[in-house]
């Protein structure tokens, strides 16, 4: 990396050079600024707040103060550009003038609308890829951790899946899932900063969010966009005096569904039944059973969820300021759990001098996580015969169940972790001259995290216990750096044509460090959990660390014609310390055009269209974040022996290889295709989009080697799968002003997406996810989905003893069990039988918003779903002896006097994954429900806003699935198995927005 380094020394040479040598005189003729002063209102007179003035070819600009005041510095032959989102764009000449009053009129095109895009903002008729914007007041009005929760239902091809767990950041796919072995989240930005998760960021801090979907969009960050680019904006000071605002809610959280589970007397009986069916005696006499314990009900509560928020923004012509401070607590459902956020961001900016800006972005966060086991599953399988506590007060416990007691497993548990997270960054921007920008900028994000783990000594049975207790400590550290500098160039000429260049360099770097340690023997007090207090003859420790560094050209032209005709392309050169080194760099690209259809001449005499779009876009990007890859050849000596010596057993300690170099280890690279049309009709009432998206991956997978090339487990990454996303996206939104009083909207989205593995080299079939038990639930194979269900296919019960011996069958099947399809007509029941049931990846999934404002009320409502996909009831298929059964399962079993029913007979035997267990994974979910009031003010006490509101977040959920949740956050290759899964929860809570 000694080059890069040189060119990053080298460029911020040029650029302190070319800013200190220009002289004084250069800056003196281009700027005889005056200072310009007027108000904004619009067509009604009323003052608008927040329109944006911008000096015109310049990046320099301010906004209009709550009384639509403004003043800014310029030349006196600049020109001033207004703009506000839904009125037209104006454009005013200076000419000297002191005193500027304009009047902002409606009806603005879309097209016109500025659109935050990868190093820079376009005109949305500008851009020419696919990329949805959310304002970050969407966001905000979900009681949700992280804005990323915040963008399910909002935009057409990218599917949020959240987990329960307290604290835990959703799962993200944008167009599909590209990658096999890799990760397939998408890259956050963040004012400049690159990250993998937004859960430091303060909802209320958020400006807007774009997601950057396709390649002609996401090229510009080449090799970290393979699986889609997330761009976060923060909010800055605004021209004016101080504004204060709070915001604050709290509310409950309780589990929204719940999986009805056989009671003690029908637990019993089943139990019974299955161990005289398997030889051995019945362990319960139901009759005196009494007991019927709810195990869900006992480790699930009502989870206390709050959020306060505090803001103060204003600025002067020469500095701007934004503070905020914020908390959010989650308990949680589960009893135990939980997790607490603090969290201060300081976004300052100066102007000494019209051509020279500077400031800084800067969010600290603290977060304090309390992690118990995930207990569902100890719930769901625990017996209901048995009491959480006997009489004597001791432990509830089934000698016959390999499950522990839920409840006790939550007392004795004592895991948190503690978070300090700095992140932001400071910037320069120096415009020389009319139309050019050079921003220079350092970008980090610092995190520490500390783990502490406690059991003490403690017995509920002899298959439940601590003899000892025990200490885990964990530490670790990560710190990340870019520095970027890049140029851009705006200019105008005669005959309506337009450029934009940018260009730019960035080096970054990071490193981290973990210490993990354990030892036995601590006193069980928390003042004294620390390794150096247990016994220390037996103290595990491990050390482990990253270094990446990475370093990158990238470029942008843009040219507009007459604002109709709009060409772009990107390029980006990306060099990783993750490869060999003949493999290290990695070139990235994009090409795309739009036409602005209402443009055209003969476009002016038809009255339906007042927008139309048409855009077509071809890229190439790349994902470099692939695990398991290895550049080195690496070697241990734990756990191998070989015996020389013949007969005499004196085996020695051998080295053997643990994971074999892959020389061709590089990015997975994604090539794609994305077409679309954007519309606004019935006098703009009516929008919408329609965009088609083809992208193949070449993917990495796991590759099973001969064992006789030493690898330990005979496998190596490889890039030797193709994986392809197509599908189509459709928005509509239709918004309609009845009168002064009333107005309403209501919209949608929905995607149709097709995942197809094209091609595995050598045919091969790769295996996913498991239950656990050894059994093989997914696999990866060609022509179908990522990560699909293949299963043993079932044909009824078997009803009699000679059904069973006219067909193949599996070892030890009795009269009651399922019967299995022999596919491949072998006369034998195995694997080669499994057949293609589905993928837990949806065919269909979509979002609906809708909502209206009556005087000061406003009313919305957020719900979405998909369509077409499976999901495997791992809970229920991992049974073990005498585990507990869902009611449905006890109440319909086959018996002799049951037997036209689909459920087999009792059985402790461990189940055989079949198509029984793969049910739907459709559902409709109804996500937010806001109701909100805007108290009227009239300024007393100088408050200029009061709205008071009701929220219910994820109140009903309608699906066919009969475990917890459909919604299963999960690698690409193992997902849609619930085992272990932490539901999400139903939010009911009330808040209120105040602003001074």
């Amino acid at each position: 990396m000694a080059v890069h380094k040189k060119w990053t020394a080298g460029w911020l040479f040029v650029v302190l050079f070319l800013t200190l040598s220009l002289p004084a005189t250069m800056f003196a003729a281009s700027y005889a600024d005056i200072v310009i002063k007027g108000k904004v209102i619009d067509e009604t007179g009323e003052p608008m707040q927040a329109v944006s003035v911008a000096i015109k070819g310049t990046s320099r600009g301010t906004t209009t103060a709550q009384d639509g005041t403004f003043s800014i510095s310029a030349n006196e032959n600049a020109t001033l550009v207004f703009s506000f989102i839904g009125y037209a764009n104006q454009e005013v000449p200076v000419n000297g003038q002191a005193t500027l009053n304009v009047t902002l009129k409606k009806n603005a095109s879309q097209l016109d609308q500025v659109v935050i895009v990868g190093y820079g903002t376009q005109r949305k008729s500008q851009v020419v890829g696919s990329v949805s914007s959310v304002k970050g007041a969407e966001v905000t009005k979900q009681p949700v951790l992280t804005a990323a929760q915040g963008l399910q239902a909002k935009t057409p091809g990218v599917q949020v899946t959240a987990s329960g767990t307290p604290g835990a950041q959703p799962q993200l796919r944008i167009r599909g899932v590209s990658s096999v072995s890799g990760d397939a989240n998408p890259i956050y930005v963040v004012d400049g900063v690159i990250t993998t998760d937004i859960t430091n960021i303060n909802n209320s801090d958020i400006e807007s969010i774009s997601v950057l979907k396709d390649a002609s969009s996401q090229a510009i960050y080449g090799s970290r966009a393979g699986n889609g680019v997330v761009l976060v904006t923060t909010k800055k000071g605004k021209l004016g005096g101080m504004k204060v605002s709070l915001d604050a809610y709290s509310g409950f959280r309780t589990p929204t569904s719940k999986v009805k589970m056989a009671s003690g007397k029908a637990y019993a009986q089943y139990s019974n039944e299955a161990n005289i069916r398997g030889g051995s005696s019945a362990i319960f006499d139901v009759d005196t059973i009494n007991t019927s314990t709810d195990w869900f009900d006992q480790i699930t509560r009502n989870g206390i969820v709050q959020n306060y928020n505090i803001n103060l923004s204003g600025g002067t012509e020469k500095t701007t300021y934004f503070f905020s401070a914020g908390y959010f607590n989650d308990n949680g459902i589960q009893k135990g759990t939980g997790f607490k956020r603090g969290v201060i961001r300081i976004n300052n900016e100066y102007r000494p001098a019209t051509w020279l800006k500077f400031g800084h972005n800067l969010n600290l966060s603290i977060a304090h996580t309390d992690n118990k086991n995930n207990e569902f599953t100890n719930a769901y399988r625990m017996a209901p015969s048995t009491p959480v506590k006997y009489a004597d007060g001791s432990w509830g416990f089934e000698q016959n169940l390999s499950v522990a007691n839920p409840v006790a497993d939550i007392a004795y548990t004592n895991n948190y972790l503690n978070g300090l997270r700095m992140q932001g960054n400071a910037y320069l921007d120096i415009s020389p001259i009319r139309g050019l920008n050079l921003h220079s900028s350092f970008n980090f994000d610092n995190r520490n995290l500390n783990a502490t783990e406690y059991t003490p000594a403690y017995l509920v049975w002899s298959g439940q216990k601590n003899d000892t207790s025990i200490l885990k400590i964990g530490r670790a550290k990560n710190f990340y750096y870019i520095i970027d500098n890049n140029l851009t160039y705006n200019t105008t000429f005669e005959g309506g044509h337009e450029i934009s260049a940018t260009v730019g360099y960035s080096a970054e770097r990071t490193k981290g460090d973990t210490l993990n340690g354990s030892v036995k023997g601590v006193p069980n007090k928390k003042n004294l959990w620390y390794l150096g207090q247990g016994d220390l003859t037996n103290v595990t420790i491990y050390n482990s660390g990253i270094l990446i560094q990475r370093a990158s050209a990238y470029g942008r032209l843009t040219y507009t014609y007459k604002r109709k005709y709009n060409l772009s392309g990107s390029i980006r050169r990306d060099g990783s310390s993750n490869f060999p080194t003949n493999q290290k760099w990695g070139t990235f690209y994009s090409a795309g055009a739009s036409w602005i259809v209402t443009e055209e001449n003969f476009m002016k005499e038809q009255n339906f269209f007042d927008d139309l779009k048409l855009r077509v876009g071809y890229g190439r990007v790349g994902n470099d974040n692939v695990s398991g890859l290895s550049t080195l050849n690496s070697v241990t000596v734990d756990g191998y022996y070989y015996n020389f010596g013949g007969n005499a057993y004196s085996p020695q300690q051998a080295i053997t290889i643990n994971q074999i170099r892959d020389a061709s280890a590089s990015w997975e690279p994604t090539t794609g295709v994305d077409a679309g049309l954007e519309f606004t009709v019935l006098k703009k009432q009516l929008s919408g989009s329609v965009s088609y998206y083809n992208k193949l991956t070449n993917a990495y997978i796991n590759v099973t080697v001969p064992a006789t090339l030493g690898d330990a487990d005979q496998t190596v990454y490889s890039r030797a799968a193709d994986v392809r996303n197509k599908g189509v996206e459709v928005t509509l939104n239709w918004n309609k002003s009845v009168n002064k009083d009333f107005s309403y909207f209501i919209g949608g989205n929905i995607t149709f997406n097709k995942n197809n593995v094209e091609k595995v080299n050598g045919n091969l079939q790769l295996k996913g996810g498991s239950l656990g038990n050894g059994n093989i639930v997914t696999y990866t194979v060609e022509g179908k989905e990522i990560g699909s269900f293949w299963v043993y296919e079932t044909d009824g019960i078997y009803q009699s003893q000679t059904d069973i011996d006219n067909t193949a069958h599996i070892t030890g099947a009795t009269v009651g069990d399922f019967k299995y399809k022999d596919n491949n007509n072998d006369g034998t029941i195995d694997d080669n039988d499994r057949v293609f049931k589905g993928s837990y990846q949806p065919k269909v999934f979509y979002g609906i918003n809708a909502g209206f404002n009556y005087k000061a009320f406003d009313f919305s409502v957020d719900m979405y779903g998909n369509a077409g996909n499976k999901v495997f009831n791992g809970k229920k298929a991992v049974r073990l002896g005498n585990d507990n059964v869902e009611a449905s399962v006890a109440a319909n079993r086959w018996t002799s006097t049951n037997t036209n029913t689909n459920v087999p007979r009792a059985s402790n035997a461990i189940p055989t994954p079949s198509d029984y267990f793969v049910e739907s994974g459709s559902f409709f979910r109804i996500n937010n429900i806001t109701l909100g009031y805007s108290v009227p003010v009239n300024s007393w006490a100088g408050i200029s806003k009061l709205r008071v509101f009701a929220t219910a977040q994820n109140p009903i959920i309608f699906k066919k699935y009969s475990g917890y949740t459909p919604e299963l956050p999960g690698s690409a290759i193992a997902s849609g198995i619930e085992l272990d899964i932490y539901p999400v929860s139903s939010t009911y809570m009330a808040g209120f927005n105040l602003t001074f």
